[in-house]
């Protein structure tokens, strides 16, 4: 049963999103993502880059990458092993690519699916929906393409992959290890998730049963934690000469266009929480006929409404006072308040005309991971299944 319906939500995502995504035009190239040109840089013993100059740091005459170590990291081993199997130097061969930021999503989502609801058919349907009826679909389909990925993008859907890890084992086993790994690729991706640190932090020292040997798994959260917070910490030092200069604010110098004036502004702001609440919340595309078919026009829409895209997540307010109840999964739900309030006060909403919010891809995950044991039984199970229907047409009518 497990491995059967594995193979049927391949198939199901093979004849519903393949057209769309289009793993077989998946390809990265050097020139026009830093995170795997930086990680070419490494093998020459070097950090500055030499190909890529659009949303690189500058210090003097030399540029760095400020996006995406978990992606430096992935590229290095990528590109080693094209070199190794015959490939030519420097480049990352597409199927590795594919098989290092695709599949890994698919499966940390049917694992972390699976195990919450305890079906295997369930954990199918959940992930499918996560991956056709969520903004993901949106940044899958910009992972490939002749340019090549970009990396805010393959940072996305890395980050979404690790917060799926992540819950699974807070909520399921809590051996940690795989939790802290889960925490890294997603902190290391998209820093707001690093927020999901203070789960691990309560469970350490406010009394989260944490399994067996608690003292040993303290000590692993507590070693994890500190590397995970080293490793960028000393690449920020060795780029800019402190620890706690990243460079984001220098990817705007000399830009022209309104997000880059607004970063040269002001990186983070309470005025800018408006316009996220607007394009998490409210935002909606108009509808017209074309081609006798309907059409979602969104070039005049920044973002979209998570509710009205996929209406499932009004189930984490209906299902409020069972998931309150149960410690782990309380105390991560209130990990998501700071992600989002960091989210709103960023300036751009990274969602300009795009019909979604891709930023929710830094809670929605862990939302749903909460929420699937409540919404796949008893009478709420036929209401899951007319949401994720609902969401999967909407995501895939847009342009």
């Amino acid at each position: 049963m497990l491995f059967a319906c594995f193979a049927l939500l391949l198939v199901g995502l093979h004849l519903t999103v393949a057209p769309k995504v289009r793993l077989s035009q998946w390809q990265v190239h050097a020139e026009s993502n830093a995170a795997l040109e930086e990680a070419l840089r490494w093998r020459e013993g070097s950090l500055g880059l030499r190909l890529n100059d659009y949303e690189v740091a500058r210090v003097g005459e030399v540029r760095y990458n400020v996006f995406g170590l978990a992606f430096v990291l992935i590229s290095l081993v990528g590109t080693t092993l094209t070199t190794l199997t015959g490939g030519p130097p420097g480049t990352f061969y597409p199927p590795y690519y594919v098989a290092m930021v695709a599949l890994p999503l698919v499966l940390a989502a049917y694992g972390a699916f699976r195990v919450q609801t305890r079906s295997s058919a369930w954990g199918a349907v959940l992930a499918g929906s996560l991956i056709v009826g969520t903004s993901l679909l949106h940044v899958l389909q910009r992972c490939g393409g002749a340019q090549g990925g970009s990396v805010n993008f393959i940072n996305q859907v890395l980050a979404v992959t690790g917060l799926l890890i992540f819950a699974a084992d807070f909520l399921g086993p809590r051996r940690m290890w795989p939790a802290l790994l889960g925490l890294a690729l997603a902190a290391w991706s998209r820093q707001m998730t690093a927020f999901y640190a203070l789960p691990l932090l309560g469970m350490t020292f406010m009394g989260i049963p944490a399994g067996p040997n608690p003292k040993g798994r303290r000590g692993i959260v507590l070693v994890g934690l500190g590397v995970l917070a080293a490793v960028p910490l000393t690449l920020n030092t060795l780029k800019f000469g402190n620890p706690f200069e990243t460079g984001y604010g220098r990817i705007y110098e000399g830009r022209t266009d309104s997000i880059g004036r607004s970063g040269q502004e002001k990186l983070f702001g309470l005025r800018y929480v408006p316009v996220h609440l607007r394009a998490m919340n409210t935002a909606f595309p108009s509808w017209d006929i074309r081609a006798g078919t309907l059409y979602p026009d969104v070039a005049d829409v920044n973002g979209g409404s998570i509710w009205l895209t996929t209406p499932l997540l009004f189930a984490v307010l209906l299902t409020l006072p069972r998931w309150w109840k149960d410690r782990p999964r309380r105390w991560l739900m209130l990990a998501t308040l700071p992600v989002i309030a960091g989210l709103a006060c960023y300036h751009t909403t990274g969602a300009m005309g795009a019909g979604c919010y891709r930023y929710s891809l830094d809670f929605i995950p862990i939302w749903l991971v909460v929420i699937a044991p409540y919404v796949t039984t008893g009478r709420a199970a036929a209401w899951t299944l007319g949401c994720l229907a609902y969401s999967a047409l909407y995501f895939n009518l847009l342009p």
